[in-house]
């Protein structure tokens, strides 16, 4: 059956001035066009509904016949709202992995660290740390009894083989270092050493944050299989971007 409401223009509601004026609007817009047969048709489709709807007896027996009417069948997903609908269980477990992963983090800046004092360095190698042959920047690999850590090549001279190390400050959980001292070798240099990783918790602590909000959009009940599965997808980019900066800063 002939929607006329929808083909004029016009809500359910409309009254009689509205019905009128949406049907001029129509046949003056559709007239401008009589040459083409569809708006031809077209035009005599709006025709016989303002007929209809513009005379109240007529309105009202089409206003019933259009009540029994059942209603339109919902439209066939698509391939691509078939394929979010596969995949949104994954993504959900997914984002519950990546809270746990900021909540674990969370707790291991929380709980009070381990300290280490008079550790002696036992291992000290040295790495690139740089992606680019132009610009290559070096660090050190420095292994003592109970920790391991990278520095950057700065700070070489304070880490050298059989040297002590006033403390290492780790966290109890994953084992980040996250401060070091170490005695200066100059006037107004300072104690502590920085450290790569321990940015995490320091100049990166926004990434974390960022991670746990995503994610937990996808957690939330009633999302949607889109909100789902791109929340996983960007939230498991920034948890790739949380473990380069906990290995190579």
């Amino acid at each position: 059956m002939q929607d006329y409401y929808r083909l004029l223009g016009v809500p359910f509601t409309a009254s009689q001035l509205e019905i009128e004026r949406a049907y001029q609007q129509q046949k003056a817009r559709l007239s401008r066009r009589t040459a083409d047969p569809a708006m031809q048709a077209r035009l005599q489709e709006v025709h016989t509904g303002y007929e209809i709807l513009g005379h109240p007896g007529r309105r009202l027996a089409y206003n019933v016949l259009l009540a029994q009417e059942p209603p339109a069948p919902a439209p066939p997903p698509s391939a691509l709202q078939l394929m979010l609908a596969r995949y949104a269980p994954a993504a959900r477990w997914l984002n519950a992995a990546l809270v746990a992963f900021c909540l674990l983090l969370a707790l291991d800046w929380a709980l009070p660290p381990r300290q280490y004092a008079n550790e002696v360095v036992l291992v000290r190698q040295i790495v690139s740390v740089s992606s680019s042959a132009s610009d290559p920047q070096m660090a050190y690999d420095v292994t003592t009894p109970r920790t391991t850590f990278r520095v950057p090549s700065r700070f070489g001279h304070r880490v050298r083989k059989g040297q002590r190390l006033t403390s290492v400050s780790q966290t109890p959980l994953l084992g980040i270092v996250r401060r070091i001292v170490s005695p200066p070798t100059a006037p107004g240099e300072p104690a502590e050493i920085k450290v790569s990783g321990g940015t995490i918790y320091g100049s990166f602590s926004l990434l974390p944050v960022m991670l746990l909000i995503v994610a937990g959009l996808g957690l939330l009940p009633g999302r949607s299989p889109e909100l789902r599965v791109n929340t996983a997808v960007v939230g498991a980019l920034l948890a790739v971007v949380a473990l380069v900066v906990l290995v190579w800063f």
